[in-house]
């Protein structure tokens, strides 16, 4: 089973609080840009979980995350952001199937904790279905 997290913002101070707060509770892996982010997924890939801010510099989170189920549909994506930018199609993004869970910043880490733990669930609940399926259909 896949546990990995990936953390994307671009702020070393909550990167390192996320860590120091969640790194003992699951299998972290941060990285502080869209860049970084694609070159872990690339290298360590895939993640179960990607957690991401909405606004970084060059990339915002929801666009990074968009190219990342691209190539790993099964992926589940969390976005934190604050109130103003759910202009960017927050709600449609949930409805789609993009987004596991949006996350009002700030998120305490309990908040988050509860957030990463449901994706990871869900994902194995998916993986679970999915080796349950025959391989013919009557």
């Amino acid at each position: 089973m896949n546990d990995k997290v990936l953390i994307v913002d671009d702020e070393e101070s909550i990167l390192k609080g996320i860590d120091l707060n969640l790194g003992r509770k699951f299998n972290l892996t941060t990285a502080n840009s869209p860049e970084d982010a694609f070159r872990e997924v690339e290298e360590n890939g895939p993640f179960a979980v990607v957690v991401s801010d909405m606004r970084m510099p060059g990339m915002d989170g929801a666009s990074m995350m968009r190219q990342i189920k691209e190539k790993h549909p099964s992926t589940l994506c969390i976005l934190l952001t604050g109130h103003a930018d759910f202009e960017f199609g927050g709600p449609q993004a949930l409805q789609s199937g993009q987004l596991f869970k949006i996350l009002n910043k700030p998120c305490s880490p309990d908040a988050l904790k509860t957030c990463i733990q449901g994706a990871l669930n869900a994902g194995s609940r998916t993986e679970k279905e999915e080796e349950e399926i025959p391989d013919f259909v009557l």
